[in-house]
């Protein structure tokens, strides 16, 4: 088996698969599988996917028999992976070729000495030509990284990350995105897969749920390469999802820190349930002062749904629309 998978999630990848995949096979790293799931591509992602395959029998190609959307793609590739790490990277983005290498040895210089199953580097971002200026900005000047939150700090205990995620606020990923990411696969069965539920917070979600009960380490170098582009899964959230990422994804959020299992370390925080049903109760009051929920029939029935899946915040919704 191999020691680490390379783990890139594709659909209608083909403008960047190319050097995608030539910074994984690159990699000073060898002993590792570099595993292509695709979502149905209609371009010509196959067409290359195979052609790395051919050339190099560490790429492993699959094909999902129907779509899974996003997230359902990225939990498929955890669950073909066979590495005893998993490492993320997307079709848009590349890696530096001692990214790898330098992550595994991070985590197994540990030796048992500290959060080890979860490593995290920094990454460089590069925007291209045609990006919404709101977004441009976004990524120019306004991403928190780790090295913010914890100046000079290697290995960052649960109870140190429980207490920054509840100071900064809900939604605030200041990990990174997956391809900033390597993880034991063995925490996917110890603390179960991404959620599907949401729609942008879902990285941020899984982080936060695998950090709290494990810590992380942390690489300042930047050692991968985000790629902001017209096409991207960030610009097409903020372009065609804005309800839910400015609501939804947040109220499942915070539903879920106050009360999921997952959060228990979470929750045992200084002053953390107050703060997080202070939050919820505030989000939820803007939502019935604004009405927006009405606004839109489709905004209506996506919040129908999730209310229907999360008692607790239904209650709570009910409760602040009483009060009205």
């Amino acid at each position: 088996m191999p020691e680490v998978s390379i783990c890139i999630p594709t659909y209608d990848g083909a403008r960047y698969l190319e050097p995608c995949l030539e910074s994984a096979v690159r990699q000073s790293f060898t002993d590792m599988e570099i595993l292509v799931v695709d979502d149905g591509s209609t371009d010509e992602t196959l067409v290359i996917a195979r052609r790395f395959a051919g050339k190099d029998r560490r790429v492993r190609l699959i094909s999902n028999r129907g779509r899974l959307g996003l997230v359902g793609n990225w939990n498929r590739c955890l669950q073909y992976a066979v590495g005893e790490w998993v490492k993320f990277l997307f079709q848009d983005d590349v890696l530096t070729a001692d990214c790898v290498e330098k992550m595994w040895h991070s985590a197994n210089a540990e030796n048992g000495s500290g959060p080890n199953s979860l490593v995290v580097c920094e990454r460089a971002f590069k925007i291209e030509e045609g990006v919404d200026q709101g977004l441009r900005h976004f990524y120019t000047n306004s991403v928190i990284t780790l090295d913010d939150v914890f100046p000079g700090a290697h290995r960052v205990l649960p109870e140190a990350l429980a207490e920054a995620i509840l100071a900064r606020g809900a939604g605030c990923n200041f990990i990174g995105e997956p391809t900033s990411v390597m993880m034991r696969r063995s925490l996917c069965f110890k603390h179960s897969f991404f959620n599907e539920g949401l729609i942008h917070l879902c990285d941020l979600e899984y982080w936060t749920r695998l950090g709290t009960n494990e810590g992380l380490l942390y690489l300042p170098e930047k050692l991968a390469v985000f790629r902001v582009h017209g096409r991207s899964a960030s610009a097409h959230n903020h372009a065609h999802h804005p309800f839910e990422l400015a609501h939804l994804d947040r109220l499942i959020l915070l539903h879920d820190y106050l009360y999921h299992p997952s959060y228990v370390h979470l929750r045992k925080a200084p002053g953390s349930e107050a703060a997080l049903s202070r939050q919820l109760e505030d989000d939820l009051g803007r939502l019935v002062d604004s009405g927006h929920l009405l606004s839109r029939r489709d905004h209506g029935m996506k919040w129908d749904a999730v209310i229907e899946k999360y008692p607790a915040l239904k209650q709570k919704w009910m409760d602040r629309v009483r009060r009205v």
